[in-house]
């Protein structure tokens, strides 16, 4: 297995490289959005779909996966505002032969505001990017069992949603592509209720792209044109 997580690792850091080196893309480019597909390591439970049987019952895991939507503008040379709206979740069932179903879903759904900092110059013709990034917002969170009998058409929901604050740390790096789309690879940190030690709270990692617009322009390049006019 560790083997295997080295080749990954080259693979992927040449295809970075190459890349960089291949393109070069000014990234002075003032808005974006973005979507971005995720896993969230949610109360430390394995990712994918697992399926196990034991006699007559069956049970299936789905989880922890979800997406963002995020939008972000340019503050000033190196520092950018973002504000994301994401969904993840997981869910459980378990199918007892001639019996019943029993089905458990988690969803956490935060709308979070935010920074991000460029570790590089906003003018840089990188084709790699690399940030840091923190920020904070309402996570809700829905938890809904339902517990389905099958010889009495016998049915119970039960739903329980609530809202707590909470904030996050991370970074990541943007691929550029072109003038106007590129790549985003992102890792996150979620302190929901503030708490390292939430349900909820724990390492998320996403993938995903982005479109730019509208062109910036530093204040110092202001400045340099003022004083040539003069």
């Amino acid at each position: 297995m560790g083997k295997k997580m080295m080749s990954t690792a080259l693979v992927t850091a040449f295809f970075v490289i190459a890349l960089s080196s291949a393109n070069a893309f000014s990234q002075s480019r003032s808005t974006g959005i973005g979507f971005r597909g995720t896993y969230w390591d949610m109360d430390n439970q394995p990712s994918g779909i697992s399926v196990r049987q034991n006699g007559g019952i069956t049970r299936v895991d789905v989880g922890s996966g979800g997406g963002w939507l995020y939008f972000y503008s340019r503050v000033n040379d190196s520092w950018l505002f973002e504000f994301s709206l994401g969904v993840a979740g997981k869910a459980k069932t378990e199918e007892e032969d001639f019996w019943g179903e029993n089905v458990e879903v988690n969803a956490i759904t935060p709308v979070l505001l935010g920074f991000r900092h460029n570790l590089l110059a906003h003018d840089t013709q990188s084709a790699l990017q690399p940030y840091l990034s923190f920020g904070a917002g309402p996570y809700w969170i829905n938890d809904i069992k339902v517990r389905d009998r099958y010889y009495d058409d016998d049915e119970e929901v039960y739903v329980k949603s609530k809202v707590k604050p909470g904030g996050y740390t991370g970074g990541g790096l943007n691929f550029m592509l072109g003038d106007w789309v590129g790549l985003n690879f992102d890792i996150k940190y979620h302190f929901v209720d503030f708490s390292e030690k939430h349900l909820y709270s724990g390492y998320e990692y996403g993938l995903g792209f982005f479109f730019t617009w509208g062109r910036y322009h530093s204040p110092r390049e202001k400045e340099k044109v003022k004083i040539t006019i003069e």
